[in-house]
C-alpha cells in the first residue's frame, strides 16, 4: 500500500518506455485503489496502440469503478466469451467480472466467476470468493476449501478469519477461532496497520466490537479506497450508528 512510493518508480518506467504494458497496468490498478478513476484512464490510455484487448478490459473496469457496472459488466462478458486467453488473463479479467456482478447485486454469478480459477488464483480472490459463498450460505464449501489449503500451509490472517466464520457457522468446532484470535492479539499488540482491513472484518464480523472496527476501517481507507474498503467504513459507521441509539 505505498502507492505514492510505487507510482514514483513506475514514473521512472515510463521515462524509458512509455506504453509498457504490465506498468500501464499497474499504474491503472494503484490509481483505482486510490479511487482516481480520471488517472486510472490515463494509465488505461497508454494501452491503445499496445494491445487493445488490454486496453478495453482496462478502461471497462474504470468505467464500472465510475458507476457504469451495468454496461461495463455487459461488454466485459462479450470480451471474455469471444478471446482466447492465457490463464493469467482468465484470471484477471474474472477478477473484474466477479466484483461488477457483485456490484450488481448478482452474488451467486459473482462466485460463478471465481470458482473454476480458485487454485490458480491470487488471495484478494479468494478472499472475495469465501465472501461471496458464506453471504450465499455456502459455510461448508468454505470450510473445506480453506481448511484443505491451511494444511499445504499456513493463511493469511484474511483468509483464516474466512475459515473461522465459515467454522462458527457451521457450530462444530472453534479451533480455528482461537488461532485467528491469537494472531490478531499479536498483531494488536504491536500496532500492526498493514492490511488494517483484516482487524475491521475481525471486530466486525468475528468478536464484535463496532468502536474497534471503525477505528481500524478508518485506518484502512485512507490508503485503499476500492468499493470494499467503502463498504468496510460504511459498515462499520452504521455499526457504531447502531450501538448509539
Amino acid at each position: 500500500h505505498q502507492f505514492s512510493q510505487a507510482l514514483h518508480t513506475l514514473s521512472r518506467v515510463f521515462a524509458a518506455a512509455p506504453y509498457h504494458q504490465q506498468a500501464s497496468l499497474m499504474a491503472a490498478r494503484i490509481h483505482l485503489a486510490q479511487h482516481q478513476t480520471a488517472l486510472a484512464q490515463q494509465a488505461c490510455n497508454r494501452l491503445w496502440q499496445q494491445d487493445l484487448f488490454l486496453f478495453s478490459v482496462c478502461s471497462y473496469e474504470v468505467a464500472g469503478r465510475g458507476g457504469d457496472w451495468a454496461q461495463s459488466y455487459i461488454q466485459l462478458q462479450k470480451l471474455w466469451q469471444r478471446q482466447t486467453l492465457t490463464p493469467e488473463l482468465d484470471i484477471w479479467l474474472r477478477g473484474i467480472l466477479a466484483e461488477q456482478a457483485e456490484q450488481l447485486q448478482l452474488t451467486a454469478a459473482a462466485q460463478q466467476w471465481l470458482t473454476p480459477v480458485l487454485l490458480q488464483a491470487p488471495t484478494s480472490l479468494w478472499l472475495k470468493w469465501a465472501d461471496l459463498s458464506l453471504e450465499l450460505g455456502e459455510a461448508q464449501q468454505v470450510y473445506q476449501r480453506l481448511a484443505e489449503k491451511q494444511q499445504q500451509y499456513p493463511l493469511s490472517d484474511g483468509l483464516l478469519l474466512r475459515l473461522a466464520l465459515a467454522e462458527r457457522q457451521l457450530g462444530d468446532s472453534v479451533y480455528y477461532n482461537i488461532l485467528l484470535t491469537e494472531r490478531m492479539d499479536v498483531r494488536l499488540a504491536r500496532g500492526d496497520t498493514d492490511h488494517a482491513a483484516d482487524l475491521a472484518h475481525y471486530f466486525l464480523r468475528l468478536k464484535y466490537d463496532a468502536k474497534a472496527a471503525l477505528h481500524w476501517a478508518t485506518i484502512n481507507y485512507q490508503t485503499a479506497k476500492e468499493p470494499d474498503d467503502m463498504r468496510l467504513l460504511t459498515l462499520s459507521e452504521n455499526a457504531v450508528k447502531g450501538t448509539r441509539e
